[in-house]
């Protein structure tokens, strides 16, 4: 079983800290989250009074953390079952291209290698393709 804390570990690297950006569409962001797409998230509290912040500050701040792991796992890790996914690497793979890509796109390109319809929900059936590819990969 594949652990969200060691993937998101591997992710969160790429996210970054404060932005606020003119030309991103998302607007201001902490974290690879984005306030115009996220705009009732918890930790916005503490992003603003913690204001000013310089581009790519990181908030010392243990429920600031709390925050952005919980928004992580319950809007992309859970969305994936990563939880369900045996090998590691593979569940990182995954939640990885679903923080970059979307989700729903992400599990459509993975029902695709698979051979599975592209519905871009996971199903027992894509979990345990994931869980054993050959098996649906070599007929």
């Amino acid at each position: 079983m594949a652990e969200f804390l060691a993937a998101h570990k591997r992710t969160a690297v790429n996210e970054g800290g404060y932005a606020n950006v003119a030309a991103d569409r998302g607007g201001e962001t902490y974290k690879g989250i984005a306030r115009n797409f996220w705009p009732k998230w918890s930790g916005w509290a503490i992003v603003d009074s913690m204001k000013p912040l310089a581009h790519n500050a990181k908030i010392k701040n243990a429920e600031l953390e709390s925050q952005v792991n919980m928004f992580y796992k319950r809007n992309f890790w859970d969305k994936i079952s990563g939880d369900a996914i045996d090998d590691q690497e593979t569940a990182f793979k995954l939640y990885d291209f679903a923080v970059t890509s979307g989700q729903p796109k992400s599990i459509q390109q993975i029902q695709k290698v698979l051979g599975l319809p592209e519905t871009g929900k996971i199903t027992p059936q894509l979990i345990e393709a994931i869980n054993n590819p050959a098996k649906h990969l070599i007929k």
